[in-house]
């Protein structure tokens, strides 16, 4: 890898004060969403403030995107999803933004909408939509906006309509989000599944090519981007949790930087990897346990996990 980032600039950051403000204010409610008005009044009070009145202006977005993220890590952090890998039992850093794992309360598009919709819709959103229905009650979208080409959950999808192309759209509302934010976004090329959060054991998910989502921190925004893996610099996990590299490009601006696993969400699609890699670890189990029992039956293993998904 080793090469430097080159994001067009220093990470914006919050300073502890104003963390600790945020999360104060989250406590308050109860690890809910304060209303827009709130994290409005808190971006022009931290602009206003002494350490950067005159030099940096707090975006609104920066603030959702704080308290987004942070309520995601605490209810990550809360509850464990069953049927994920459990390699290593090393807990995650929250010292991050990262995205948490799909809550019952997702959108998903009424029946009137997906009838007329249904042979517009990309092949891998009905398969995963197929598949999410037989499995659970809901499904999680995500949805990208034409404002700043980042990606966003979807809270509702409010309306439909068919542009005179016959490409089909829907109205949108996105999660922490006002009605004055709404957007017509393409089904075709801007609504999927929503990306999944990485897991520290979820690494080996992750290879170069892959289409990932990835948290971008720049000078004056820090959104959720398509990015491409370039390269995987594989690291021993230790007690601060993964510690592997990645080398991604993002596909907006096509610059290229240096991630921890704790800014990647990978794509639902590579659900199977997991899977496999699952078996593998089953079938090791079962063949150690008959190598005890006969060592000349000792099978070879895979001498990794990467290897093991390939």
């Amino acid at each position: 890898m080793g090469r430097p980032p080159s994001n067009g600039g220093p990470a914006f950051r919050f300073t502890a004060n104003e963390v600790a403000e945020m999360e104060a204010i989250l406590q308050e409610h109860h690890n809910g969403m304060p209303s827009k008005e709130m994290l409005t009044s808190l971006a022009e009070k931290f602009s206003e403030s002494a350490d950067r009145k005159g030099k940096i202006v707090v975006q609104f977005k920066q603030i959702w995107n704080w308290f987004q993220n942070r309520r995601y890590a605490i209810r990550a952090k809360l509850s464990k999803v069953p049927g994920k890998l459990n390699v290593s039992s090393i807990p995650r850093d929250e010292s991050v933004p990262v995205r948490n794992v799909p809550q019952p309360v997702a959108a998903s598009i009424p029946a009137h909408m997906t009838a007329p919709m249904a042979t517009s819709v990309p092949p891998a959103l009905v398969a995963t939509a197929g598949r999410a229905s037989s499995e659970t009650s809901f499904m999680e979208f995500e949805a990208k906006s034409a404002r700043d080409g980042a990606w966003y959950d979807v809270a509702t999808f409010l309306a439909h309509r068919y542009l005179d192309t016959g490409d089909p759209e829907v109205q949108v509302r996105f999660a922490g989000f006002g009605p004055e934010e709404d957007e017509w976004v393409n089904v075709q090329k801007h609504i999927r599944p929503r990306s999944l959060p990485c897991e520290a054991s979820e690494c080996v998910a992750v290879l170069p090519g892959d289409l990932i989502l990835c948290f971008q921190e720049g000078k004056d925004q820090a959104l959720y981007f398509d990015a491409h893996v370039l390269d995987a610099q594989r690291r021993r996990h230790d007690v601060r949790g993964c510690r592997c590299r990645f080398l991604v490009r993002y596909d907006h601006d096509q610059s290229e930087e240096i991630v921890p696993l704790r800014k990647v969400c990978r794509r639902p699609e590579t659900d199977y990897r997991l899977q496999q890699l699952h078996a593998a670890n089953d079938l090791t189990a079962t063949d150690q346990q008959k190598t005890i029992a006969d060592p000349s039956t000792a099978p070879r293993t895979f001498s990794s996990s990467v290897e093991a998904m390939q």
